[in-house]
């Protein structure tokens, strides 16, 4: 990305689908970047997904974390933090709660300049759910 870093993605607390506590946390982002956690049943490959510069590896049903409070804007250093609510996942056209022993994919969309108006993507990670 514009920042010369590649965006990264990481989840932290827990898998147990009932302990209800996954975080995501996005680094590396240029400052102040509009950014969307994407979450999918499925891993994918995409270059250029929607004109950015980067690869969505998520496919099947992708939802958007685009409700109220979970758009999120990066720090003025690069971060961008959202703790998930298990129980009221964004599908692609209605909710869900995540299940013991499913699999679900996440990534991170953000706007960049880099040099003109673009968007790109981190990396992907899977968690499965106990």
């Amino acid at each position: 990305n514009s920042t010369g870093a590649t965006t990264a993605l990481e989840a932290f607390g827990s898998s147990a689908a009932a302990d209800d506590d996954v975080t995501l946390i996005g680094s590396a982002l240029p400052a102040f970047a509009a950014s969307l956690f994407l979450v999918a049943d499925q891993a994918g490959f995409a270059s250029n997904a929607g004109g950015s510069q980067g690869t969505l590896c998520l496919g099947g049903a992708i939802g958007r974390y685009n409700r109220p409070g979970e758009v999120q804007f990066a720090s003025a250093e690069g971060g961008a933090t959202l703790r998930l609510d298990l129980a009221n996942t964004p599908g692609p056209s209605s909710v869900f709660a995540v299940l013991p022993g499913t699999t679900w994919r996440f990534q991170l969309w953000h706007r960049d300049v880099n040099p003109g108006q673009t968007s790109n993507l981190s990396n992907a990670l899977e968690v499965t759910f106990l």
